[in-house]
């Protein structure tokens, strides 16, 4: 009898083991809370703050680019500075400034992200993430009406961008995501449209723990005939160490932040328009 109850609470012990194990939650998609420019569905823990420094330099071949300003490290594309923090495991936000691309230059971005599933060793495949941005230019506006920097009204210089992302980790080395979401730009040049949908692709593969290979692409649908408009597609290495995470990568898109790099991306890997860029992120716990 005694021989039987004890077997009968090993099993249930197992059972509830199995139980937690099979519903474990995956972590580490990605390395950080961007694949190269654009969001991943990692979150930050709880209470933690993450500083990231981002810089890309200029074209490294083309009309642009080549010897005369050693491929693009004598010019500077963009850069931008961010803090981002975990106000729930579920919940991050964060601010961020650049300097800015084309006509919309001395920005300041900030975003909400919201991890609605996450993807578990059963029962859930997937991880779901939503992700809502805005920036604006602070530059003081022009005096000429006819350009889009004239801002007649505050509200002429916000840019919003709202995006779902799908993401699936494949064992301990290939992460899939997808993401799709529309950019609305509430002042634009006369002929441009104000809002574009788009859609892209993300992967990761990890060669060790500490090396990995990124790919990043976005599409962009509506543009007008006549758009110098092209899609931003990058490819990168991430390289980890204790503290810090590294981002080695090159992009035709000049921007940082994805309310500048979806609607303004305008250069061509075709003609050498693509340029070195990197990223250090340092995670704190407070």
């Amino acid at each position: 009898m005694l021989a039987n109850v004890r077997l009968y609470c090993l099993i249930v012990t197992l059972g509830f083991s199995l139980g937690s194990y099979e519903q474990e939650k995956i972590y580490e998609s990605f390395a950080g809370t961007r694949v190269i420019n654009n969001h991943s569905n990692e979150m930050l823990p709880k209470q933690s703050l993450e500083f990231i420094v981002a810089h890309k330099f200029g074209d490294i071949a083309g009309a642009a680019g080549g010897i005369s300003n050693f491929f693009g490290f004598d010019n500077l594309a963009d850069v931008r500075i961010a803090f981002e923090y975990g106000i729930l495991d579920k919940l991050d936000i964060g601010i961020g400034r650049s300097k800015g691309i084309g006509n919309r230059t001395a920005v300041l971005d900030g975003y909400a992200k919201y991890a609605i599933l996450q993807q578990k060793t059963s029962g859930m495949p997937i991880s779901l993430t939503y992700v809502s941005s805005l920036a604006f230019s602070y530059k003081k506006a022009t005096t000429d009406p006819s350009l889009v920097t004239s801002y007649p009204k505050f509200l002429n210089r916000m840019i919003f961008t709202n995006q779902i992302l799908v993401t699936k980790k494949f064992g301990e080395r290939i992460t899939l995501q997808v993401n799709g979401g529309y950019n609305h730009r509430n002042f634009v040049e006369f002929g441009d449209v104000n809002g574009l949908f788009f859609a892209g692709a993300s992967g990761r593969v990890r060669f060790t723990k500490t090396l990995g290979l990124l790919v990043e692409y976005n599409h962009v649908f509506g543009r007008p005939n006549g758009s110098s408009g092209m899609d931003p597609l990058s490819f990168g290495f991430e390289i980890l160490t204790g503290g810090h995470t590294f981002a080695l990568h090159y992009s035709n898109g000049r921007g940082l932040n994805e309310n500048l790099f979806i609607p303004g991306t305008t250069s061509n890997w075709l003609d050498g328009q693509f340029r070195f860029g990197f990223s250090i992120n340092r995670r704190f716990k407070l």
